[in-house]
């Protein structure tokens, strides 16, 4: 996907003042059912990986996913297998995935079919997969995981505090503020 394809939906996102996104000022309807007429690339570039990434490896078929810890300029956070920064959303009830549509454009799910392996310092029993936009996705610590779409090489963290309600998430679950 290219930087111009990317920045496509945080352009509109942006144009509609966060809306679909989730901010501060506004939570998300979670007595919706997902959209899932959104067709949502969660590929990430797999040539290189973040620092200290302890593993490089991705099913890019939704099967089996790797999450692992990086060091980052917010300090350690969970990072997938191509170093991309995984993060949560404030607004989401544990272990409901409410970022759909036009969000999810934005901040794309991590999704998985199968088993989610994890690195050094993880331990895959805080790790579940839930209903997300397009299929089943990583939940953490019962926050569910994303991508953030103005995120272009590993080790970018552009997607911390958007909104004050979409943050990178440390080991502990915590959001990196």
């Amino acid at each position: 996907m290219t930087i111009r394809s990317r920045m496509v939906p945080f352009a509109i996102c942006l144009a509609f003042g966060f809306a679909a996104c989730g901010d501060d000022s506004k939570s998300a309807d979670t007595t919706a059912a997902p959209d899932t007429t959104a067709a949502t690339d969660t590929t990430a570039a797999t040539e290189t990986s973040a620092t200290d990434a302890t593993d490089t490896s991705v099913d890019d078929s939704g099967g089996e996913v790797n999450v692992t810890l990086a060091d980052s300029s917010l300090g350690q956070i969970l990072v997938d297998s191509a170093g991309m920064t995984l993060y949560l959303f404030a607004n989401d009830p544990a272990d409901t995935a409410t970022c759909t549509g036009g969000c999810a454009s934005t901040w794309p799910p991590l999704l998985a079919d199968g088993e989610v392996k994890v690195g050094d310092g993880l331990d895959d029993s805080d790790f579940v997969l839930v209903a997300g936009e397009g299929g089943q996705q990583v939940s953490f610590f019962g926050h569910p995981l994303y991508y953030y779409a103005g995120d272009s090489a590993p080790g970018d963290v552009n997607g911390n505090g958007v909104g004050n309600v979409w943050f990178a998430i440390g080991a502990d679950g915590d959001p990196v503020t």
